[in-house]
């Protein structure tokens, strides 16, 4: 039987409210009227809840720019804006390269921002010397401190964020499964704290901060390489969890059931294993080994010192056994997302990571994706390479903190 929800006049009235919000946030600045039309809410519904969101200082009117009067007055009309520097909210991502922090304004506005060593794998550990920096932050910056809207947190790997846990963060941090992270940071900052994985995070900034790139899209996925794979994706501004928040680890995907058995970073088969940082490292290297002619020899001669950096500039100089491997990698991505447009037909994938400073990798994927999904010729699909900066994470941490303690509260 279908579950059949009612409504009481407070939940109707937030939820009118948390509309305006998002509205002026993504359109802004508006006058009530267009406000009202957009939203199908009468005129002083709208006066209320702006009087509100005024009297709490969110917003304020501004005058509009154009030349034209009101309908038949003789001055221009009133605008409502969002007032960027109502709050400035606190974004930081555990890498497992390096940790780092940004302090934004309410659109994204990076004030000011800093950049640490990785996290402990030991969570105790951990706790201590996120508390450090969160520490030295408050007392470098109090004026910025005091306005926090919260602190955003994103991390690689399967995350609940309804409960604030992490659930899967790879081998290598086993104790930070389960524990109440979210919970112990809020207790020390006395701030509410989002957690959130880190390319659902960059899905979340690039919705709220640099919609552009979307050009008026509502549904869209994200796919993102590097030392693993992931790709969410958003409806008309919803991010998809799924019941186990696990939806998006499309690295997961099994794309050679019949792979050996190996006892690596990924799943045989799967997409990790076949085409992330790590398993595009680990060809390289047994390339190297079997005494394939590359010039990976002469830009690192201890193969195990080996990097990203050096198999996209042997790339890029044409080597013939490292441009095989990547082909073979980015056509796999490609293979999983026809996989994906086939079933979700978004009309947008941005493709984002390290392997796309080379543009050839993501023309292969390109080119594998629309070779093997079902694309008729109505529906256009555009995949774009974007790249969003080395402080994405905390960026996107940031704006999920906007989207859960301001947007929908």
């Amino acid at each position: 039987m279908a579950r059949i929800i009612g409504a009481n006049s407070t939940a109707v009235k937030q939820q009118n409210m948390e509309a305006v919000k998002m509205i002026l946030y993504q359109q802004a600045p508006l006058s009530r009227a267009d406000i009202a039309a957009r939203l199908g809410l009468t005129p002083s519904t709208i006066t209320n809840i702006t009087a509100e969101l005024i009297a709490q200082g969110y917003v304020e009117e501004v005058a509009s720019e154009t030349d034209e009067p009101a309908r038949g007055a003789g001055r221009k009309p009133v605008l409502i804006d969002l007032k960027r520097d109502c709050f400035t909210v606190l974004g930081i991502t555990l890498g497992r390269d390096s940790t780092r922090l940004c302090l934004c304004d309410m659109r994204g506005g990076i004030l000011t921002q800093a950049t640490y060593e990785t996290m402990s794998d030991d969570y105790s550990v951990m706790l201590h010397q996120l508390q450090g920096i969160l520490s030295i932050t408050r007392q470098e910056h109090p004026e910025l401190w005091n306005k926090l809207l919260g602190i955003g947190i994103s991390i690689p790997g399967v995350v609940n964020a309804h409960r604030g846990q992490v659930k899967n963060h790879g081998e290598e941090r086993l104790s930070w499964r389960n524990q109440p992270l979210t919970e112990e940071i809020s207790r020390f900052t006395g701030l509410p704290v989002r957690l959130e994985n880190n390319v659902k995070a960059r899905s979340t900034a690039i919705q709220l901060f640099w919609p552009a790139l979307l050009e008026g899209e509502k549904i869209f996925a994200l796919c993102y390489v590097s030392f693993g794979i992931a790709c969410p994706f958003l409806l008309d501004n919803q991010l998809f969890r799924g019941e186990s928040s696990a939806a998006g680890e499309i690295g997961k995907m099994i794309l050679q059931p019949d792979a050996a058995e190996d006892p690596g970073f990924a799943p045989p088969g799967s997409l990790e294993a076949l085409s992330s940082v790590l398993a595009i490292l680990k060809e390289c290297r047994e390339q190297i080994a079997a005494g394939a002619d590359t010039m990976l020899r002469e830009l690192c001669p201890d193969p195990d010192a080996l990097s990203l950096s050096q198999v996209l500039e042997a790339q890029n100089r044409g080597d013939p056994t490292v441009c095989r491997v990547l082909d073979q990698a980015m056509f796999y991505v490609g293979i999983a997302l026809a996989n994906l447009v086939d079933i979700i037909n978004p009309r947008l994938i941005l493709l984002s990571g390290p392997v796309f400073v080379n543009p050839q990798n993501a023309d292969t994927v390109e080119r594998a994706l629309r070779a093997h999904a079902f694309l008729p010729d109505e529906e256009p699909l555009r995949v774009v390479p974007v790249d969003m900066g080395e402080y994405a994470g905390a960026i996107g941490a940031a704006a999920c903190c906007i989207d859960k303690y301001f947007l929908r509260s």
